[in-house]
C-alpha cells in the first residue's frame, strides 16, 4: 500500500514540475516577442533604412545630409513611446498586408470572367520570385526616356501646331528636393505645408486647390499632371480656372496597347483635342504637353515586369507617372501620402468629403502593386512613412544609382 502511495505522489510531482515548466516556456516566450516589439520595432521593417543621410538631432527636429552635401529637407519627428511604436509597426503591417491582399485578388482574376482588358493588353508574364529589388536604379536603362508628343508625331494639323516647341523640362533643368504631392485625404490635419514648399519642384494632380489648405499642402506647385477627363469635362473649368496657369501641364490620356499615335488621336477615351487646342491659343506662351501614349504603356510592362502576380492590365497612375518622369531630374524625390500614414479615413480626397476606400488601395490603375514597389525603393524609416506622412526615393543620379 505504501508503495502505492509513494509511487501516486511521486507522479504527482512530474505532473506538476512538467506543467510549472510548460507555464514557464511560454510566459518566456511571450515576453520576450513584446520585448523585440518595444524595443526593436525596425527589425522587422518593410522597408530599407536610409543607407546614404547622416541625422543630426536638433529638438524634436531631424535633419537630413546625403554625402554630396545637399540637404534634402528638415523633418519634423516626435518621439514615439513603446505603446505608440507598436501602434505604428501594426499599422504598417496592416497597409502591407491590404496592398498585397489587393495585388493577389487582380492575380486571381487573371484571365477570368472577371477580367477586363479594354486596352487590350497582350499576355505579359509575373516576375519571377528572385525580382530586383532596387528597380528605380535598374529603370533608368531599362525604360526608354520619358516620351510627349512632338509635332512630328502627329497628323492633325491644328493639334500638331499647338504641341509647344520647347519641351517640358529643358536639358539644364534638375532639381536637388522634388515633392509629389497626393491627393489623398490623409494630408488633412498633416501640417506638412511647410515642409512641401522648402522643395525645389512641387508636382501636384488634376483639379487638386492648393488656396484654403497650404497648412497642410504647401502654396508651391512647379507643374500639376492632369488626366483627359480634367482636360475636357466642363465641370474642372479647364480653360478659365487659375489653377491651371503659369506652371507647367502635362495631360495624359490612355490608348489601346498596340495603337499608333494617330490612331489614338483620332478616337480618345475623352476628346482633349478642341480644349487643347484652344487654351494653347489663348496662352501660346504655356508649357502644355502631352504623354506620349506608348510610354505609359512602357510603364506599365516595366511595373509587370516587376510584380510576383499579374496586374491590372490598365495604364499606371499619375502618381506613378509622376515618379517615372521626376526621378531623372531630381536627387531625391519625396512622395506624401502616396502611402496612407496613421491619418487614414475612408474619404478619397483632402478637398472634398467624397468617401471611396478604392482612392486608396486601387480600382482602376494597379494601384496597390505600384505602391508596394514605391516601398521597396523607400529609404525613409516607418515612422517618417506611416506617421509623418510621406517616403522617399532616390533619383537616378542619386549616390545609391551610382554604385
Amino acid at each position: 500500500m505504501r508503495s502505492v502511495a509513494l509511487t501516486v505522489w511521486f507522479f504527482l510531482n512530474v505532473v506538476m514540475l512538467g506543467m510549472c515548466g510548460y507555464i514557464y516556456l511560454l510566459w518566456l516566450q511571450y515576453w520576450r516577442q513584446i520585448s523585440v516589439k518595444n524595443h526593436h520595432p525596425q527589425e522587422l521593417t518593410y522597408t530599407q533604412q536610409q543607407p546614404y543621410a547622416e541625422y543630426y538631432d536638433e529638438g524634436d527636429y531631424t535633419t537630413i545630409h546625403p554625402k554630396n552635401g545637399n540637404p534634402l529637407m528638415r523633418v519634423s519627428e516626435t518621439h514615439l513611446d513603446k505603446t505608440e511604436k507598436i501602434r505604428l509597426f501594426n499599422f504598417k503591417n496592416k497597409i502591407i498586408a491590404r496592398l498585397r491582399q489587393v495585388v493577389m485578388k487582380e492575380n486571381s482574376n487573371y484571365g477570368s470572367a472577371k477580367d477586363e482588358n479594354p486596352y487590350n493588353v497582350p499576355y505579359r508574364p509575373q516576375a519571377p520570385s528572385n525580382v530586383k529589388s532596387d528597380w528605380v536604379c535598374d529603370m533608368a536603362s531599362a525604360v526608354e526616356g520619358f516620351r510627349t508628343l512632338e509635332s512630328a508625331d502627329v497628323e492633325h494639323r491644328v493639334l500638331a501646331q499647338s504641341i509647344p516647341d520647347t519641351p517640358l523640362f529643358g536639358d539644364d533643368e534638375v532639381f536637388g528636393t522634388c515633392a509629389i504631392i497626393s491627393n489623398a485625404a490623409t494630408l488633412r490635419n498633416s501640417n506638412l505645408g511647410y515642409l512641401i514648399d522648402q522643395h525645389d519642384l512641387v508636382l501636384r494632380f488634376n483639379n487638386a486647390p492648393t488656396k484654403g489648405y497650404e497648412k497642410d499642402v504647401g502654396s508651391k506647385t512647379t507643374i500639376r499632371i492632369l488626366n483627359s477627363q480634367v482636360v475636357t469635362k466642363p465641370q474642372f473649368q479647364f480653360l478659365s480656372s487659375p489653377l491651371y496657369k503659369r506652371l507647367k501641364l502635362l495631360m495624359w490620356d490612355p490608348s489601346n496597347y498596340t495603337s499608333s499615335v494617330n490612331e489614338w488621336i483620332k478616337n480618345p477615351e475623352h476628346n482633349f483635342k478642341k480644349n487643347y487646342i484652344s487654351f494653347r491659343e489663348a496662352n501660346p506662351r504655356s508649357n502644355f504637353h502631352i504623354v506620349h501614349p506608348q510610354y505609359l504603356w512602357r510603364l506599365w510592362d516595366y511595373i509587370q515586369d516587376h510584380t510576383t502576380a499579374h496586374i491590372r492590365r490598365n495604364p499606371p497612375s499619375s502618381g506613378f507617372l509622376g515618379l517615372a518622369m521626376l526621378l531623372p531630374r531630381c536627387s531625391v524625390v519625396n512622395m506624401f501620402e502616396f502611402i496612407p500614414s496613421e491619418r487614414m479615413t475612408h474619404r478619397c480626397h483632402y478637398y472634398h468629403e467624397k468617401v471611396d476606400v478604392t482612392c486608396t488601395f486601387g480600382i482602376w490603375h494597379p494601384l496597390a502593386a505600384e505602391k508596394l514597389l514605391m516601398l521597396a525603393a523607400n529609404t525613409m524609416t516607418d515612422q517618417t512613412v506611416f506617421h509623418t506622412g510621406f517616403l522617399s526615393i532616390p533619383g537616378y543620379k542619386s549616390p545609391l544609382c551610382a554604385l
